[in-house]
Formats: structure tokens, sequence, C-alpha cells
């Protein structure tokens, strides 16, 4: 009943995907994103990989788990803060970049969702618990 697919996968579509959600260039002036859309996404890698090099610790998922909750939050706030409209006129190339860009940010974001269920998957696997949380409701 364990996680039989592994994370590996998913980090290196997550390699991908951050490299390409900040390559493009806006106006030809600078990424449009900061540069702390790239430091976040790279650490969330870098945190994968360190929970796929080492097996038998639980506390490396927690840190993946955590750290893919946040990027996802970040990932929203990146997204629609720094998101300038597909104004394409005169652009030519820059703009299909950015719109490319843009769409693999998204992309990004929504993968994030899935690598957190199966790191979750994992956690589980490698004996951590998931606390039940009971909520009782009294009206009167």
């Amino acid at each position: 009943m364990g996680c039989k697919v592994p994370l590996w996968p998913f980090i290196l579509a997550h390699i991908w995907l951050s490299v390409t959600g900040f390559q493009a260039r806006y106006g030809g002036a600078s990424q449009w994103v900061t540069h702390s859309y790239a430091w976040m996404n790279f650490t969330i890698v870098a945190l994968g990989c360190w929970t796929i090099g080492q097996k038998e610790m639980k506390e490396n998922c927690i840190m993946l788990i955590l750290s893919l909750i946040l990027g996802f939050i970040f990932d929203i706030v990146f997204i629609a803060l720094y998101y300038h409209g597909f104004n394409c006129s005169g652009q030519g190339r820059g703009c299909s970049e950015f719109i490319w860009s843009y769409i693999m940010a998204i992309i990004n974001c929504i993968c994030k969702i899935a690598t957190l269920i199966f790191a979750i998957m994992e956690y589980k696997e490698r004996g951590g618990n998931i606390p039940s949380v009971k909520a009782s409701v009294s009206v009167g």
C-alpha cells in the first residue's frame, strides 16, 4: 500500500519548468519575474533532490512538503504580481517567449500540487504519520 511512484520524475519536471518559467525577458529589459522566483523554485528542487537521496529520513519529506506548500502560494503571488498582459505590439519573438515562459510558470505551479501529493505518500511510506483532524462543532 506504499507509494509506487518515485519522486525523481516530478523533481526533474520542476527543474525544466522552473528554468523555462524564468528565462523570458519582458520588453527586452529583464526577466518578467524577480530573481526570488528562481531562488524559491530551485530551493524546492534542491530539497527534492535531498529527499530523493536520503531514503531513510522522513524529516526531509516534511521539509519538501512545507516548501511545496509555500512555493505554491508564492507562485500564485509572483504570477499575479508580475503579469503585464500580452501586449504583443512590435515585440515579435519576445512576446511569444514571454507567453511560453508565463504558461510554463503556471504549469509549474499546478505541478506542485501533484508533487505535494506524492511527497505526502512518500512521507507515509517512510514511517511518518499524518495526524487526523477531528472537528467538533456545537451549535447552541
